[in-house]
């Protein structure tokens, strides 16, 4: 058959579907149907999402037999993976990637269907609500049912076999994996999990003890490892085939992986308000315990993310010769990884070995609602072999965003698009594997994070659509900023070239960050405001430890302080002044711990000093001038410092209903009472007190015409020991896990997986929930 006749084959076959009853018995429909060549292109045109919805709403026997006879056929090939049976599962998997997203438009956590319940929760009990997920914790046996009638009450869900299907179909020998051998050789198993005391001393200091010992449980090792898609975490090289770095099952496995994505979009259907991670029976089915090749699933998905060199081992043109396949399923598995890793409950990160010395998680744990096999994985990667891996990953591919933009030869490097992804598991990585975060700050040099990190905030601050990239890289930083080893590991020098506008200074590292925040202050957009303090904050938390502040940093700083003391800053709202708070903390904790390397700071100080004056000698009568000069007779428009169209977000990330705004505000005697309680300006005008004689006797005695070069040479043998405050504490504010930031994670991450899946639509906007789709009109 042509491609016009079958694509025209197939158009009849959907128009017979969604015009027509068409009988489950009709065996030459329905296996003509699946045998009709068909790319995913054109299941997705011809299957529109009218079409899917009217064949839910008006001929749900259809989508229902549909929706079985694919199943089956999935299950089928599970059993008996012939070849000649191949593209006959594919045409399967890609009609399911198309109508599970309108399935579960009313499933789990859409607007609940009876039809829809039974047809994929249905135990053949014939009650709609009989759930049967099945945990059978510590049985690795295949869920696919075994050929010959079984009786009603033990036949699984759909749901379930579409889920346990494509989760064996991603490693099926000779669709997606070689043969393998089932048997693992003990000894490279023994060798692989032995501990360096390097290892145990990590683990010692993360808190973690012992490794407990127990009898069994469900063991936590991909077996058989030969099946794994690449090695790195879980897997060495010897593990794998002959052929393991092989990518002639790309394209499958990009199929399979987009009908298990597919499968797992339960949470696109429900209001953000009323999300529930636990809720969705789907994700639960394919990240419990007994979810076949589980294990092996998560270290292909990670090894072949993170695995990928992007630079072609520094060739250039190298990625011309590419598959186009392969970047497809780095990017589709960062994706599907995201997903698996955001529903149910954090793993515990505490080992557990059995009698083999094989890590396991207990049957009682992993029986427990919520269990996801995929964030306990995660949590108990812990050596720094693995560790290393997964850094020195995220590191190679996100230094890509800015690499493949100053190559000599143009074009020479391919560019990734999925670094948003990449930024969701690293954060995944920082929030919930208490190991990795410590050995990136003291084993390895975590500024190979962080500069492509400020570059793409300072790229993206103008952009509206890239607003949730800015909010993702500031948490980012202010969860690292809460760790000493952070602001100490700043002080590198800065010496890489970016390919954007820049200042030129010569500094290190902390001078990157505190530029990039000054310039989304000042040139951001206008919805980067409720972050203010969290970036002020990230620069608060690594003052103490800033050996020596670049001039243009120093300036930048300064400059911000003045910006928010101003006021139209000032007056915004009430709780405006906070910010010029962080910044004297800033100031403060500079002059009261690194005083002998920051003259740049002393003097861009000195210099502004009428900045701090005004503040100090505020008044109330000054205040209430200065506002309605601002403002006007109308009440205060909260349009700058204190507010914006979204909630606000405290200095440790929190998320906080603001509703001053309701209020109009004016400068009272009470609230200036408060702000300058608030203030600490005492070291500062300490400084000030002392060193500003000094600097106007200098240039008193050259009469006006003085080289800055030698203030700051003077300024540099300045001591202000015992003329300062005593010195006060050092506080870190650190960033404190919530539901809201939580469920703003889900909201983004989802986000960016519906735009990313555009040239395929695997989702429609209409029935989206989640997050607002908006659709932008073209001028023509």
């Amino acid at each position: 058959m042509g491609a016009s006749a079958s694509r025209e084959k197939f158009r009849e076959s959907v128009s017979a579907l969604t015009e027509v009853d068409v009988s489950a018995d009709d065996a030459e429909f329905w296996d003509e149907l699946w045998k009709i060549p068909s790319s995913g292109e054109e299941v997705f045109e011809l299957i529109s999402p009218e079409a899917a919805r009217k064949l839910r709403d008006d001929r749900f026997d259809n989508l229902a037999t549909l929706f079985t006879q694919a199943t089956a056929q999935l299950c089928q090939i599970v059993e008996t993976p012939y070849n000649i049976y191949f593209d006959q599962a594919l045409n399967c998997a890609r009609v399911l990637t198309r109508i599970l997203p309108f399935l579960l438009e009313k499933g789990d956590l859409g607007d609940p269907d009876e039809n829809v319940e039974h047809l994929c929760w249905g135990t053949g009990a014939g009650q709609p609500g009989d759930e049967k997920i099945g945990l059978v914790v510590g049985d690795d046996t295949s869920t696919i049912p075994t050929e010959g009638p079984q009786p009603e009450e033990e036949q699984e869900p759909l749901a379930l076999l579409v889920v346990h299907a494509a989760m064996h179909m991603l490693f099926l020998p000779q669709f997606t994996c070689d043969y393998f051998e089932e048997k693992e050789s003990k000894k490279r198993i023994k060798s692989y999990l032995t501990a360096t005391k390097e290892d145990k001393a990590m683990r010692a200091e993360a808190g973690l003890g012992n490794t407990r010992q127990v009898e069994a449980g469900v063991i936590l090792l991909p077996k058989p490892a030969s099946v794994v898609w690449a090695a790195g975490a879980g897997v060495t090289p010897d593990q794998l085939g002959l052929d393991a770095s092989t990518r002639k099952y790309d394209k499958n496995r990009i199929e399979v992986l987009r009908l298990l994505l597919s499968s797992c979009c339960d949470p696109l259907f429900s209001p953000a308000d009323e999300y529930n991670p636990l809720a969705s029976r789907w994700l639960a089915v394919a990240v419990a315990a007994d979810a076949p090749n589980a294990i092996c699933l998560f270290y292909s998905l990670l090894n072949t993310i993170l695995g990928y060199d992007p630079s072609g081992m520094g060739v250039p043109y190298s990625g011309a010769f590419a598959s186009d396949n392969h970047i497809k399923l780095v990017e589709l598995s960062a994706q599907v990884l995201c997903v698996l890793l955001d529903c149910g409950l954090p793993g515990s990160p505490q080992m557990v070995q059995n009698n083999e010395t094989e890590p396991i998680v207990e049957f009682e744990e992993a029986s427990k609602g919520g269990f996801n096999v995929f964030r306990t994985l995660l949590a108990r990667m812990d050596t720094a072999k693995e560790l290393s891996f997964v850094f020195r990953g995220f590191s190679a591919l996100l230094k890509n965003v800015y690499e493949s933009k100053i190559t000599l030869l143009p074009n020479s490097t391919i560019k990734l698009e999925c670094f948003q992804e990449l930024l969701v598991l690293l954060w995944k990585f920082l929030e919930e594997n208490p190991m990795f975060m410590n050995h990136v700050l003291t084993q390895e040099n975590v500024n190979q994070l962080i500069v492509p990190i400020c570059y793409l905030m300072y790229q993206s601050r103008r952009d509206p659509a890239q607003i949730g990239l800015v909010h993702i890289c500031t948490f980012v930083l202010l969860k690292l900023s809460g760790e000493r080893s952070f602001g100490v590991g700043l002080n590198k020098p800065f010496k890489t070239k970016l390919p954007c506008d820049l200042p030129l200074f010569s500094g290190g590292h902390a001078d990157l960050v505190a530029i990039t925040l000054h310039k989304l202050v000042v040139n951001g957009a206008y919805k980067l405001v409720p972050l203010y303090s969290c970036f002020l904050t990230i620069i608060c938390n690594i003052s103490p430890y800033w050996r020596k502040m670049s001039l243009v940093a120093a300036v930048k700083l300064v400059n911000l302080f003045e910006l928010f003391s101003s006021p139209k800053f000032l007056y915004s709202g009430e709780q405006a002044h906070r910010h010029l708070a962080l910044l004297l903390e800033v100031f403060n904790n500079i002059i009261q711990y690194q005083f002998s390397g920051n003259h740049h700071l002393v003097y861009a100080i000195i210099r502004r000093k009428d900045s701090f004056g005004r503040l100090a000698s505020l008044t109330l009568q000054k205040a209430q001038a200065q506002c309605h000069k601002v403002y006007g007779d109308h009440a205060t428009v909260y349009n700058d410092a204190d507010k914006a169209p979204m909630s606000m977000i405290d200095s440790s990330g929190n998320a906080v209903d603001d509703h001053s705004a309701d209020v109009p505000f004016t400068p009272t005697e009470e609230w200036l009472s408060e702000m300058k309680a608030s203030l600490p300006l005492e070291t500062v005008s300490r400084l000030l007190q002392h060193l500003v004689p000094v600097v106007d006797d200098i240039v008193a005695r050259k009469q006006g015409v003085v080289d800055e070069m030698e203030i700051l040479e003077i300024l540099k043998d300045v001591t202000m020991v015992g003329l300062l405050p005593v010195p006060h504490a050092i506080v870190i504010r650190k960033y404190q896990p919530n539901q809201y930031t939580a469920l703003w994670f889900t909201a983004f991450m989802w986000g960016v997986i519906f735009l990313r899946n555009q040239n395929l639509p695997m989702f429609d906007g209409q029935a989206i929930e989640l997050f607002q789709v908006s659709v932008q009109e073209d001028d023509d």
